[in-house]
């Protein structure tokens, strides 16, 4: 197997791991939250489900730096200043950044979900198509539209699970 072949499958393992990690991350913090606490199972179950989505990040995070090198060392450089590639690395710096201010507990729970979940599906969604016609800010402003309105369903789905569990 080739090396551009194994930072492909790396990258695509990672993000499956990220990808399927924060789905069902959010179905649970959902279904947890909605007697308005989480039990000592339910925060097992969470700590798996952060553990692999942690593995995921890692592996994206050495595959993407291995495709860096890749196109350095096998003169690819325009590859380097693709609009796409530096969105990518944009939203998973905010995807790494919210996770942080996730575990000390400065960003709400609901927004950081909101910022995770379109994150690794912006990452899913922009590492598979190939041309992407619009500039880097275009790609970012699509990307904070995309967070407030999973922001808006994740309020709008965690409220209406409050009120059928009374």
């Amino acid at each position: 197997m080739d090396w551009f072949s194994a930072l492909t499958i790396s990258h695509i393992i990672g993000t499956v791991l990220g990808v399927g990690g924060a789905t069902f991350a959010e179905i649970n913090i959902l279904r947890a939250l909605k007697d308005g606490k989480i039990s000592s199972d339910e925060s097992y179950l969470m700590h798996g489900v952060y553990s692999t989505i942690r593995l995921g990040f890692f592996i994206l995070l050495i595959s993407g730096f291995g495709f860096l090198v890749f196109f350095r060392l096998n003169g690819m450089e325009a590859e380097l200043f693709e609009p796409k590639l530096w969105a990518k690395m944009t939203i998973i710096g905010f995807l790494g950044l919210n996770a942080m201010l996730l575990q000390i507990r400065v960003i709400p729970l609901m927004w950081g979900s909101a910022i995770s979940i379109t994150s690794w599906y912006a990452a899913l969604v922009i590492g598979s198509l190939h041309d992407i016609p619009y500039s880097y800010f275009t790609i970012l402003a699509i990307y904070v539209v995309a967070v407030t309105i999973s922001f808006a369903i994740l309020m709008r789905i965690h409220r209406s699970m409050i009120k059928h569990s009374k």
